[in-house]
C-alpha cells in the first residue's frame, strides 16, 4: 500500500512539473523536486557536516554506490531524485525525437536555443532547490543520456561538481569498434568534473573519441561485483537454478547494428528448462526477467511449471547467492556469475558464439557453453549434484573479468569510495 501511494505521489508530481515547467515557473518546480528527493538511508555518514550529493539513479548504478558505501565510514551522504523529473522538464523544451542517448549534439541554431533555454531553466530551478537542501555535487551514470547530458553545463552555472560514474563496460567487438565514432561524431566533449569507468578498455574508447581528456577519467572497476566476489566463500543452501532471461533484441545505438533477434535460442532454452523442471519437481527454478522486456503473462512463460517462479525488475545479481547453477547469455551477469564461483551455463544451441561473435561478448573459456539439449541436461544435473568448493579463478577467467569488470577481487567499492571522497573534499570545480 505504501509503495502504491508513493507511485501515485510521483505521478502527480510529474504532472505538476510538466505544467509549471511549461509556464516557466522554476520556483514551484524546485519545490516539487525537493518533495521528491529521498535520502539513501542504508548509507550513513560519520561526519557532523557531511557532503550532500544528489544522484540521478539508474539500474545497477545506484547499486554500485550502495555496495561501495553501506556499512562504511564516510563523509558523504547520498540523495536520489527519480530520473523521470529531468525527462519531463526536457520534454517541455524538446519533442520526443530528441530523446536519443548517444546522439546529443545539436547543430541547428533553433535547437541550440532550445538547449540554452533548458539549461537556464534547470539552473534557476536548482538554485531554488538550494533553499530546501544544499548539495555539494551531483552524480549521473551515463555520459550520453539525453536528459542529463546538458546538466554538466547547469553545474558549471551553479559552481557545483558533476561526476559521472559511467556504467558502460561490457561491449561486444562491434560496439568497441563503433563506439569511438558515434561518441565523437554525435556528442560534444564532456564538461563534467570527473568521469569514472569500470575498465581500461572503456577509458581507451573515451580517449579515442576525444569526448574526455586523460585527467578527467579514472578506472575504478565494477563496485557491485564486490558482492559477487564475496559470494565465493558462501555455498548455496538449496538446489536452485536461476535463468536470467535472454533479451530478444539486445540493441544498442552505439553498435550501428539494428539488432539480432534471439527468439529461437530463448525459446529453445525455455523448452529444455521446462522439460527439466517437470522431470525434476524437487528442483526450484527462478526466471529473472528484465523490466520492459519480459512479462509473466507472455505466451512462452504461461503457464509456468509449478516449480518455476518468475521475478521481474530490480538488480539480478543478488540471486546469485542462492544459485547452484546459472543460465545466462550475452549479459553482464555472465561475468558476475564467474566472479561468484557459481556454475555457469551459456546456451549455444545454434553455434551462436561463432556465427555471431562480433555482436556477442567474447568469452574465451569454452567450458561454459552448451551446444545441445543433451549437454544442457547433463551439465545441470552435474552442477546440482556437486558439493560446493571455492575454486581459484583460472588464468582465462581472470583475463575475462579484468577486461569486462575491471577487477578480479572485491576491491572496486573501496576504489569508488576513495574516488568520490577525493572529488568532494576540495572546493575547485
Amino acid at each position: 500500500m505504501k509503495r502504491k501511494l508513493y507511485r501515485i505521489f510521483v505521478y502527480i508530481s510529474l504532472a505538476l512539473i510538466n505544467l509549471f515547467a511549461r509556464i516557466n515557473s522554476p520556483k514551484i518546480c524546485a519545490f516539487i523536486i525537493s518533495l521528491n528527493i529521498r535520502k539513501i538511508k542504508i548509507i550513513k555518514s560519520n561526519s557532523k557536516n557531511p557532503k550532500k550529493i544528489l544522484v540521478f539513479p539508474k539500474s545497477n548504478g545506484t547499486e554500485d554506490i550502495i555496495e561501495s558505501f553501506k556499512n562504511k565510514k564516510s563523509n558523504i551522504i547520498f540523495f536520489l531524485l527519480p530520473r523521470p523529473f529531468l525527462q519531463k522538464i526536457f520534454l517541455c523544451f524538446f519533442d520526443k525525437s530528441y530523446c536519443q542517448d548517444y546522439f546529443t549534439k545539436l547543430t541547428k541554431l533553433q535547437d541550440i536555443k532550445k538547449k540554452n533555454s533548458y539549461i537556464n531553466f534547470l539552473t534557476s530551478t536548482f538554485r531554488y532547490v538550494e533553499y530546501f537542501i544544499q548539495f555539494d555535487g551531483f552524480i549521473s551514470f551515463n555520459l550520453f543520456y539525453y536528459a542529463e547530458k546538458y546538466f554538466e553545463e547547469v553545474c558549471k552555472n551553479l559552481n557545483k561538481k558533476f561526476i559521472i560514474l559511467h556504467k558502460e563496460s561490457a561491449f561486444t567487438p562491434l560496439e568497441e569498434k563503433k563506439a569511438p565514432i558515434i561518441y565523437k561524431k554525435f556528442n560534444d566533449k564532456s564538461l563534467s568534473h570527473k568521469i569514472s569507468v569500470y575498465t581500461e578498455s572503456q577509458k581507451k574508447i573515451l580517449l579515442k573519441s576525444k569526448i574526455a581528456h586523460k585527467d578527467q577519467i579514472a578506472v575504478i572497476g565494477t563496485p557491485r561485483s564486490d558482492y559477487s566476489f564475496r559470494l565465493r566463500k558462501i555455498a548455496p543452501k538449496e538446489k536452485v537454478i536461476v535463468f536470467y532471461l535472454i533479451e530478444y533484441n539486445r540493441y544498442t545505438p552505439i553498435s550501428g547494428f539494428k539488432g539480432k533477434n534471439w527468439g529461437r535460442l530463448y525459446n529453445q532454452t525455455l523448452k529444455y528448462l521446462f522439460e527439466f523442471a517437470k522431470n525434476n519437481p524437487d528442483i526450484h527454478i527462478i526466471l529473472k526477467g528484465k523490466t520492459g522486456v519480459h512479462e509473466k503473462g507472455q505466451p512462452n512463460l504461461n503457464p509456468l511449471p509449478q516449480n518455476c517462479r518468475f521475478i521481474d525488475g530490480g538488480s539480478g545479481h543478488s540471486l546469485l547467492k542462492i544459485a547452484s547453477a546459472v543460465i545466462a547469455f550475452n549479459s553482464t551477469v555472465v561475468f558476475e556469475t564467474i566472479a561468484s564461483n557459481r556454475n555457469l551455463i551459456i546456451p549455444n544451441f545454434n553455434n551462436e558464439n561463432k556465427i555471431y561473435k562480433n555482436i556477442l561478448h567474447k568469452i574465451e573459456n569454452k567450458k561454459y557453453f552448451v551446444n545441445s539439449k543433451i549437454q544442457f541436461n547433463k551439465k545441470i544435473k552435474l552442477y546440482l549434484d556437486l558439493n560446493y568448493k571455492n575454486k581459484k579463478l583460472s588464468t582465462t577467467d581472470i583475463k575475462t573479468l579484468r577486461y569486462f569488470l575491471g577487477n578480479t577481487n572485491a576491491t572496486a567499492g573501496a576504489q569508488i569510495r576513495k574516488f568520490l571522497e577525493k572529488q568532494f573534499s576540495t572546493k575547485e570545480n
